[in-house]
């Protein structure tokens, strides 16, 4: 038998339970467009009609992609940070800004 009273219940949130809703959207979103833009893309191969669409669901396949990498390395970088530099209780203020601009 395993004594699981000194363990804490979840040391720390998975990383699905920290994802907001924003994020799940924006990857939703990124599989539909690039799903409507092969789609689009295929159709407009074959037929010669619907490029536009094609293009549109393309541009939005490349925005999205951009964002959900974005958020995707962010959340490595902070998972990499040192946990010294996260509970400091003593900020300096020009690292502050500098930080806050990084961001």
């Amino acid at each position: 038998m395993t004594d699981t009273s000194m363990r804490p219940a979840h040391a720390t949130a998975s990383r699905w339970e920290r994802h907001s809703s924003l994020q799940t959207f924006a990857e939703l979103l990124l599989g539909l467009s690039f799903t409507a833009a092969v789609a689009f893309g295929g159709y407009a191969a074959v037929t010669g009609h619907m490029a536009v669409l094609s293009q549109v669901a393309g541009v939005v396949f490349l925005v999205t992609l951009t964002c959900v990498l974005v958020s995707w390395f962010r959340a490595v970088e902070r998972e990499e940070a040192p946990t010294a530099a996260r509970t400091a209780t003593v900020v300096d203020p020009i690292s502050a800004i500098d930080a806050e601009y990084r961001r």
